[in-house]
């Protein structure tokens, strides 16, 4: 293990998901559009995490790494013979993950293909870097940008936004 890891103990680690918690119930809930099923998502990617932590090569990649195993484990728990959809509801409020409080740009993000969703949510919400991104979702930089750029031309015209400044 690199010294850089190594410090990453069970007080350290426990504080940096804690750090993170709003941004994992963010791109969870971006996902899978159900609060249970976020929690549990993020209960097990926490704790493969855990188990594999040794593999971490820099402790400043930790916040990537787990992000990159949520979204796994969002994925594998969406395919059909696990995952049973729930509709999303007007119960929602904005102290849910930080989610938009709009409904209307809620509805807008919802009818977002995921792979224009993800990468809008995880650099305008949660700030990860095209290069984070681009890590985390194991695309390229190009794509990303690209991604993104068609998901906000998307989301204006869900929104019916003539007034949109780019």
């Amino acid at each position: 293990m690199k010294a850089g890891v190594k410090r990453l103990n069970e007080v350290e680690f426990t504080r940096r998901v804690k750090l993170n918690a709003r941004k994992l119930y963010c791109v969870a809930y971006s996902i899978l559009w159900n609060d249970a099923d976020c929690a549990d998502a993020m209960q097990d990617a926490v704790a493969k995490v855990w188990q594999h932590r040794d593999k971490l090569r820099d402790e400043s990649s930790f916040d990537s790494y787990l992000v990159r195993a949520l979204i796994n484990r969002c994925k594998s728990m969406r395919r059909p013979r696990r995952f049973k959809s729930v509709e999303l509801t007007d119960e929602l409020t904005a102290d849910e993950g930080n989610m938009p409080a709009d409904i209307d740009l809620r509805d807008a993000l919802k009818s977002l293909p995921e792979k224009y969703r993800l990468p809008l949510i995880l650099h305008y919400q949660d700030g990860f870097s095209i290069k984070e991104i681009s890590d985390m979702l194991r695309l390229n930089e190009s794509l990303v940008k690209s991604r993104l750029h068609q998901a906000r031309t998307r989301l204006k015209r869900l929104l019916g936004g003539d007034s949109y400044e780019a």
